[in-house]
Protein backbone atom coordinates (compact mmCIF):
# COMPACT_ATOMS: atom_id res chain seq x y z
CA UNK A 1 0.00 0.00 0.00
CA UNK A 2 1.26 3.37 -1.46
CA UNK A 3 1.51 6.31 1.62
CA UNK A 4 -1.09 8.93 0.76
CA UNK A 5 1.05 12.15 -1.01
CA UNK A 6 2.98 14.68 0.85
CA UNK A 7 0.84 17.99 0.24
CA UNK A 8 3.99 20.59 0.58
CA UNK A 9 2.79 24.69 0.60
CA UNK A 10 5.80 26.84 -0.63
CA UNK A 11 5.12 30.70 1.21
CA UNK A 12 6.85 33.40 -0.71
CA UNK A 13 6.64 37.09 0.05
CA UNK A 14 4.14 37.91 -3.07
CA UNK A 15 3.85 34.24 -4.77
CA UNK A 16 4.79 36.00 -8.18
CA UNK A 17 8.43 34.47 -8.26
CA UNK A 18 9.79 32.18 -5.96
CA UNK A 19 6.73 29.89 -4.79
CA UNK A 20 5.71 29.81 -8.23
CA UNK A 21 9.12 28.18 -9.82
CA UNK A 22 8.64 25.66 -6.35
CA UNK A 23 5.19 24.51 -6.72
CA UNK A 24 6.05 23.91 -10.34
CA UNK A 25 8.60 22.13 -10.35
CA UNK A 26 7.48 19.80 -7.35
CA UNK A 27 4.18 19.37 -10.01
CA UNK A 28 6.38 18.76 -12.77
CA UNK A 29 9.26 16.40 -11.32
CA UNK A 30 7.35 15.10 -8.21
CA UNK A 31 5.01 12.56 -9.53
CA UNK A 32 2.21 11.00 -7.53
CA UNK A 33 4.16 11.20 -3.91
CA UNK A 34 3.86 14.94 -3.65
CA UNK A 35 0.77 17.73 -3.63
CA UNK A 36 2.29 21.55 -4.44
CA UNK A 37 0.64 24.67 -3.95
CA UNK A 38 2.52 28.08 -3.17
CA UNK A 39 1.17 30.98 -1.70
CA UNK A 40 1.95 34.43 -0.54
CA UNK A 41 2.29 36.47 2.62
CA UNK A 42 1.50 39.91 0.86
CA UNK A 43 -0.04 38.27 -2.82
CA UNK A 44 1.29 40.15 -5.75
CA UNK A 45 -1.60 40.52 -8.51
CA UNK A 46 0.00 38.52 -10.87
CA UNK A 47 3.17 36.17 -11.71
CA UNK A 48 6.14 37.79 -12.16
CA UNK A 49 6.37 37.05 -16.76
CA UNK A 50 10.07 35.99 -16.45
CA UNK A 51 8.78 33.27 -14.02
CA UNK A 52 6.31 31.35 -16.53
CA UNK A 53 8.72 31.93 -19.43
CA UNK A 54 11.89 30.26 -17.39
CA UNK A 55 9.35 27.48 -16.72
CA UNK A 56 7.81 27.27 -20.02
CA UNK A 57 12.05 26.94 -21.75
CA UNK A 58 12.45 24.25 -19.29
CA UNK A 59 8.94 22.26 -20.16
CA UNK A 60 7.35 23.04 -17.22
CA UNK A 61 3.43 23.44 -17.53
CA UNK A 62 1.96 26.93 -16.49
CA UNK A 63 -1.50 26.94 -17.53
CA UNK A 64 -2.83 26.83 -13.77
CA UNK A 65 -0.05 28.69 -11.86
CA UNK A 66 -1.50 32.20 -10.32
CA UNK A 67 -0.53 33.67 -6.77
CA UNK A 68 -2.00 32.92 -4.14
CA UNK A 69 -3.00 34.50 -0.94
CA UNK A 70 -1.95 31.98 2.29
CA UNK A 71 -4.91 33.33 3.74
CA UNK A 72 -7.13 31.62 1.09
CA UNK A 73 -5.52 28.03 2.33
CA UNK A 74 -5.95 28.94 5.99
CA UNK A 75 -8.75 30.75 6.56
CA UNK A 76 -11.26 29.32 3.70
CA UNK A 77 -13.84 26.69 4.41
CA UNK A 78 -12.24 23.90 3.06
CA UNK A 79 -8.77 24.40 4.68
CA UNK A 80 -6.09 22.40 2.60
CA UNK A 81 -4.36 19.81 5.33
CA UNK A 82 -0.62 20.50 4.49
CA UNK A 83 2.64 18.50 5.62
CA UNK A 84 5.21 20.85 5.13
CA UNK A 85 5.65 24.50 4.94
CA UNK A 86 8.77 25.64 2.87
CA UNK A 87 9.06 29.32 3.37
CA UNK A 88 11.30 31.12 0.34
CA UNK A 89 11.31 34.56 2.10
CA UNK A 90 12.34 36.56 5.84
CA UNK A 91 9.04 37.81 5.66
CA UNK A 92 7.06 34.80 5.01
CA UNK A 93 9.29 32.92 7.79
CA UNK A 94 8.29 35.80 10.23
CA UNK A 95 4.48 35.88 9.45
CA UNK A 96 3.31 32.46 9.11
CA UNK A 97 0.89 31.34 11.36
CA UNK A 98 0.30 28.27 13.40
CA UNK A 99 -1.12 25.90 10.98
CA UNK A 100 -3.70 23.40 11.07
CA UNK A 101 -2.82 20.22 11.60
CA UNK A 102 1.04 21.70 12.84
CA UNK A 103 2.78 20.54 9.83
CA UNK A 104 6.44 19.88 9.39
CA UNK A 105 7.95 23.49 8.60
CA UNK A 106 11.60 24.15 7.01
CA UNK A 107 12.82 28.05 5.47
CA UNK A 108 14.45 27.63 2.01
CA UNK A 109 15.46 31.24 1.64
CA UNK A 110 16.18 32.30 -1.86
CA UNK A 111 17.07 36.04 -3.03
CA UNK A 112 13.71 37.34 -4.86
CA UNK A 113 14.49 37.74 -8.60
CA UNK A 114 11.79 40.38 -9.40
CA UNK A 115 13.21 42.98 -6.35
CA UNK A 116 16.53 43.06 -9.00
CA UNK A 117 17.02 46.19 -10.35
CA UNK A 118 18.45 45.95 -13.92
CA UNK A 119 17.96 43.41 -16.33
CA UNK A 120 21.03 42.06 -16.14
CA UNK A 121 20.69 41.14 -12.39
CA UNK A 122 16.68 40.07 -12.89
CA UNK A 123 18.56 37.57 -15.39
CA UNK A 124 20.80 36.32 -13.22
CA UNK A 125 18.57 36.34 -10.10
CA UNK A 126 15.92 33.92 -11.95
CA UNK A 127 18.39 31.71 -13.35
CA UNK A 128 20.19 31.37 -9.66
CA UNK A 129 16.56 31.12 -7.86
CA UNK A 130 15.55 28.31 -10.33
CA UNK A 131 18.78 26.07 -10.14
CA UNK A 132 18.52 26.39 -6.26
CA UNK A 133 14.76 25.61 -6.26
CA UNK A 134 15.26 22.87 -9.07
CA UNK A 135 18.25 21.10 -6.49
CA UNK A 136 16.26 21.34 -3.52
CA UNK A 137 12.88 19.82 -4.99
CA UNK A 138 15.61 17.41 -6.19
CA UNK A 139 16.61 16.58 -2.95
CA UNK A 140 13.11 16.11 -2.03
CA UNK A 141 11.98 13.68 -4.22
CA UNK A 142 14.86 11.67 -3.72
CA UNK A 143 14.11 10.80 -0.65
CA UNK A 144 11.88 7.75 0.22
CA UNK A 145 8.35 8.26 1.12
CA UNK A 146 8.32 8.77 5.09
CA UNK A 147 6.26 6.94 7.59
CA UNK A 148 5.52 9.60 10.46
CA UNK A 149 5.96 13.03 10.99
CA UNK A 150 9.28 12.41 12.81
CA UNK A 151 10.86 10.73 9.68
CA UNK A 152 9.62 13.41 6.90
CA UNK A 153 11.22 15.96 9.49
CA UNK A 154 14.51 14.17 9.65
CA UNK A 155 14.57 13.90 5.85
CA UNK A 156 13.65 17.48 5.33
CA UNK A 157 17.09 18.42 8.03
CA UNK A 158 19.24 17.00 5.13
CA UNK A 159 17.82 19.81 2.57
CA UNK A 160 17.33 22.58 4.37
CA UNK A 161 16.55 24.06 8.23
CA UNK A 162 13.97 23.05 9.74
CA UNK A 163 12.18 26.07 12.07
Amino acid sequence: MNPSPTTVLFLSTGDAARGILAEALLRHKGGERFVAHSAGYAMASKVDPRTLELLEDNGIFTDDLTPKGWKDFFESPRSILVDVIVTLSEEARANCPQWPGDPVRVHWPVDDPSAATSEDERESKFRKCFATMQNRVESLIKQRAPHSPVELMLQLRSIAAVV
